[in-house]
């Protein structure tokens, strides 16, 4: 048989055949495809798998010293308050004794207190507050009221420096000292100053930091040097409930 008979039966026999029922070309895209995906879920389990490891092995890596310091670096959570100013430590403190002084005594009006740091004024002889010297107290003021005779003022002063204690009891036709709990001294006196009534009742307590506050009412009103009156407007007991008030924060 030579090579051309040989050839034309093989053509033959192929010619007989049924045709693909599939094509080819997409068959092998979709084998590709799935080849391209299985790498790519691959890479994707490899990366998770490296990032476990490091994030399970960093803790250990870092030195301790460095732990320290990021533990020395962060704030603490609870921290000192923050400093009051005089200004305000003095409107702070004259708000309290207002509201103080308008539960102890129901029959008062108008009741409001201003303080400023430094020595009192003494109207009308001075009409603007002096500039704070290194001796005056830390504040001083008035707090004002209003009774059923009219309007008047008590007169008060605080701090370390300006009040002396000397003589708080010279002249005084009755003066005693009360201990309190904390340690501090309420020193309470009355005045009559030549009259038959009380014309001055005053109240100090001394704190054991060497702190003083002091509180007095007149038979006039001490924020305008008028307004004269037989007696005083509070009494010594009032004034010590005033002063020794745990609501006030003094010092």
């Amino acid at each position: 048989m030579s090579e051309q008979e040989i050839r034309e039966g093989m053509l033959l026999a192929v010619w007989d055949e049924p045709p693909l029922d599939f094509d080819p070309d997409t068959l092998i895209r979709r084998v590709e495809q799935k080849k391209s995906r299985r790498r790519a879920l691959v890479a994707v389990g490899v990366a998770t798998a490296v990032i476990a490891v490091a994030s399970l092995a960093l803790p250990g890596l870092l030195p301790r010293d460095r732990d320290s310091q990021l533990g020395a670096d962060t704030p603490a959570s609870s921290s000192a308050p923050p400093s009051v100013s005089v200004e305000k430590k003095a409107q702070r403190a004259g708000d309290q004794l207002a509201a103080k002084l308008g539960v102890t005594m129901t029959n008062l009006t108008d009741i409001a207190g201003s303080f400023n740091p430094g020595r009192l004024t003494y109207p009308p002889f001075t009409t603007s507050t002096p500039a704070r010297a290194p001796g005056d107290p830390e504040f001083s003021g008035y707090l004002y009221l209003t009774d059923q005779i009219g309007p008047t003022s008590l007169r008060v002063e605080a701090g370390v420096k300006g009040l002396s204690t000397k003589d708080f009891c010279g002249g005084a036709t009755m003066c005693k000292d009360v201990q309190q709990k904390d340690g501090s001294v309420v020193t309470e006196a009355e005045f009559n100053e030549g009259t038959p009534e009380i014309a001055r009742a005053e109240v100090q307590r001394v704190f054991q930091s060497g702190y003083v506050v002091r509180i007095s009412s007149h038979n006039y009103n001490p924020a305008t040097s008028a307004g004269l009156r037989q007696t005083v407007p509070v009494r010594v007991g009032v004034l010590t409930e005033l002063v020794t008030d745990p609501a006030v924060a003094w010092q």
